[in-house]
């Protein structure tokens, strides 16, 4: 997504409006976010500056007197462009690769762990999706036979993700066949 063209006001009247509807769930209205941001305008300029974000598809209001709720073109700015990130430090990486690191190796449970272990850091929810089968790409299927009643199914999809699947067969019985 290219960068989006807003100025400084409206980076900072958007993060905030954010901010305040992911703390409180209630649409963000201009006094509200005038008082609690300290952004150094009046709420009517910050009312004018969330009617011009309105206009521009980052925020919407259920109805006249209500404040703004961001959109989705609004997260998506926000974090691409707004959030500020901090980095780890090197005792938080280390413990990071020791748990994500951990245990069997499939990629749902190096997600869950990942998740668990930012969301610790973070002290905040985490939440990771793998590929789903239903809407990937196979890329190359290869049979492979363990036993006379086992089978395995390999499945690699594009993008690098990789399925096993175990086939427990029952092995025919070679004198009904040959009648």
């Amino acid at each position: 997504m290219p960068p989006v063209e807003l100025n400084t006001r409206e980076r900072q009247v958007l993060a905030a409006v954010i901010r305040s509807y992911v703390e409180t769930a209630e649409p963000a209205g201009s006094r509200t976010v005038s008082r609690r941001f300290a952004l150094g305008v009046s709420a009517a300029t910050v009312r004018n500056t969330m009617s011009d974000l309105e206009e521009k598809g980052f925020l919407f209001h259920p109805h006249t007197s209500a404040g703004r709720i961001p959109t989705e073109k609004a997260y998506r700015v926000y974090v691409d462009q707004l959030m500020a990130v901090t980095p780890l430090n090197a005792s938080e990486r280390d413990r990071l690769k020791v748990e994500i690191g951990q245990g069997t190796a499939t990629i749902e449970s190096i997600l869950r762990r990942a998740a668990q272990s930012l969301g610790v850091l973070a002290q905040e929810l985490g939440v990771a999706l793998g590929p789903r089968l239903d809407e990937s790409v196979l890329a190359r299927l290869e049979l492979v036979r363990l036993s006379a009643e086992r089978l395995m199914v390999v499945l690699s999809l594009l993008g690098g993700a990789v399925r096993t699947i175990f086939i427990r067969s029952q092995r025919p019985d070679r004198r009904r066949c040959a009648r």
